[in-house]
């Protein structure tokens, strides 16, 4: 998710950084594109309906005197229908972000409410979109091959079998037969480690491949799975978070169901923990502030490292706050469940600071 939300925020002040567009004259448009919906295969598809009933909303709110370039909203409805016309979509909604010169439109995992906004960039919609557990590896073993089962929790399931071309009882190193000799042992012995290496290193590759991934799972032959784990480099062992008794034959519903367990429970450490860091801070040395206002200011003075917010946002005060620290290249971290209810009740927001006020 943060690798979603900070790569969004680069394209938004790329876009600010062309032209005329500021954080106050841009065009944002939530449409439901999604091409599994019957009502969209129509000749005059649901999502050109809604657009156009947003943008005869949006004419009763604004003056066409505060348009840029002195254009109509008629054109401008015009150019945003093209534009969404010509977009082929990969998830079940879109938003986009324009001042008709340039235009950043992302695909959203979940139907969306077609809404269209002017002037400040509506982004709270997006991070609730973006927002997810995570993508997780999930890696499990077997004597003769490992099955690799790749899962976003909030998105669609791929899977695939991979062939190690390890032969049977390779891993498994026979013991107690007296005509085996120390040599023979030791060569067994090598070659497990070999195979155990290999197996780490196949692993590694999928996270070169795929920087998306952000955890992983192990399972299948749990001997094989502690022995794999032991074979990777740090940088992939600490992403790591469970070996658990999954089958070999599992099947993915039931994999994915383990994931969720598990992505819930680590999400609900990693939200404790970072507003745990918050209130710690602030208690002792003050490098940490909470409210709006108390951020808004933190914000201006260039204090601010990383900016906590609950899941979901529930109100439109943070629109300002959320363009304040796109700007200023903030990280974005949303807390959900109990954490998000405490910080609530410390004013809705919380900002870690690079030094103290």
């Amino acid at each position: 998710m943060k690798n979603s939300i900070q790569d969004l925020f680069g394209s938004l002040r790329l876009l600010f950084s062309e032209g005329e567009t500021t954080p106050n004259n841009l065009f944002t448009i939530y449409a439901n594109l999604d091409t599994t919906n019957p009502d969209n295969r129509r000749e005059r598809p649901a999502w050109l309906i809604e657009v156009k009933n947003q943008f005869d909303k949006l004419a009763t709110e604004i003056d066409e005197n505060v348009l840029p370039s002195n254009v109509t909203l008629g054109e401008i409805e015009e150019h945003v229908i093209g534009t969404l016309n010509a977009v082929e979509p990969r998830g079940r909604s879109v938003v986009m972000f324009t001042d008709l010169s340039n235009e950043i439109v992302v695909d959203l995992p979940q139907p969306t409410t077609t809404r269209a906004y002017y002037g400040l960039p509506q982004i709270k919609h997006l991070l609730s979109q973006l927002h997810r557990y995570g993508k997780y590896l999930v890696v499990l073993f077997s004597e003769t091959e490992h099955r690799v089962i790749s899962i976003d929790i909030t998105d669609v399931v791929d899977e695939h079998t991979v062939d190690s071309s390890v032969q049977l009882g390779v891993f498994l190193r026979p013991g107690g037969k007296k005509a085996r000799t120390q040599a023979s042992e030791r060569r067994d012995l090598d070659s497990e480690r070999r195979v155990y290496r290999e197996a780490a290193h196949e692993i590694q590759s999928y996270f070169a491949d795929e920087p998306e991934f952000d955890r992983i799972i192990f399972g299948g032959n749990l001997r094989i799975a502690h022995n794999v784990k032991n074979a990777l480099h740090h940088s992939i062992s600490e992403k790591l978070v469970s070996i658990e008794p999954i089958p070999l034959d599992a099947s993915v519903d039931a994999i994915r169901e383990t994931v969720q367990q598990i992505a819930e429970e680590c999400n609900r450490v990693n939200d404790i923990a970072q507003l745990q860091e918050l209130l710690t801070r602030q208690e002792t040395c003050e490098r940490a502030v909470t409210g709006t206002e108390a951020v808004l200011e933190a914000l201006g003075n260039g204090q601010v490292s990383k900016i906590l917010l609950p899941y979901p946002m529930d109100t439109d005060d943070f629109d300002a706050l959320l363009v304040e620290a796109l700007k200023a290249n903030v990280d974005v971290e949303l807390l959900h469940g109990e954490a998000a209810a405490r910080l609530r009740g410390l004013g809705g927001i919380g900002a870690i600071l690079y030094y103290s006020l």
